[in-house]
């Protein structure tokens, strides 16, 4: 159990209020998933978007926290955070910072994307190292990839590429979508998604390592709503529990009672 390999699994400062007019996810939105190893509930994750204000200027916030349960820390205790701040009108990131415990391992470090010189600043806060990494205009941390994403209107068969940063280096990210299932929720009706097999070698949320599948509604939302994926010793699977906040749709008016 620990962190997602692919990640499916924000830049240039701007002034002003946030609207959300233009982002292709809701503001004040939250995502409850619960995570299971082995056909086993033992942990749960939240992922909400909102908005923060920083030396006067606005920018969207993402925060993807994931824990174990009391009864599983024994084993194997996860006490994740990720956030990250975005550009409003880009959705490039400003800042990410993770900041990990898993096991016995601990990881915190922040990256500093500064696009007017190619350069993503990464700094190791358990070991004090700075390191500035090469990136491209459309180079993003793994969790504003997966946010922007959901502005991608991608069909079955089709395969796009991405530069994504993660672990001190920059990865190629291929993202193969394929057929349309219908997925089975506790909380709401079947909800048709797009079954999708990701392909990076990175440590990102969910699992360490190992293959996964993710499938993802075909609402506007575009929200994760099953996930499995295979590690070393077992299965690993994340499923949605519920949607809060945003906009008035299938996910506010279809939820089950």
């Amino acid at each position: 159990m620990g962190r997602f390999l692919s990640a499916i699994t924000i830049g240039l400062c701007l002034s002003g209020a946030v609207t959300a007019a233009s982002l292709p996810f809701p503001l004040n939105e939250r995502l409850d998933y619960h995570i299971s190893w082995n056909g086993i509930l033992v942990a749960w994750s939240v992922a909400t978007t909102g908005t923060v204000e920083t030396n006067g200027t606005n920018y969207v916030s993402v925060k993807v926290e994931t824990h174990t349960y009391p009864f599983f820390d024994m084993f194997y205790k996860v006490n994740d955070l990720h956030e990250c701040l975005l550009d409003p009108e880009t959705l490039l990131p400003v800042r990410f910072e993770k900041n990990m415990q898993e096991g016995w391992a601990h990881y915190h470090e922040v990256t500093t994307f500064d696009y007017a010189h190619n350069t993503a600043r990464f700094e190791n806060l358990e070991t004090g190292s700075i390191t500035n990494i090469p990136v491209s205009l459309d180079t993003r941390d793994y969790v504003s990839f997966m946010y922007f994403m959901r502005g991608q209107k991608l069909e079955p068969e089709m395969t796009t590429t991405w530069p994504v940063l993660a672990d001190n280096r920059v990865y190629q990210v291929q993202v193969h979508a394929e057929n349309i299932e219908e997925i089975g929720l506790s909380n709401y009706p079947d909800v048709p998604s797009l079954r999708i097999e990701p392909e990076a070698e990175f440590n990102g949320l969910f699992v360490r390592n190992g293959k996964a599948t993710l499938w993802v509604s075909r609402d506007a939302r575009r929200i994760l709503t099953y996930m499995k994926a295979w590690v070393p010793f077992g299965r690993v699977t994340v499923k949605l529990q519920d949607v809060s906040g945003g906009t008035n749709d299938f996910w506010t008016t279809e939820k089950k009672d």
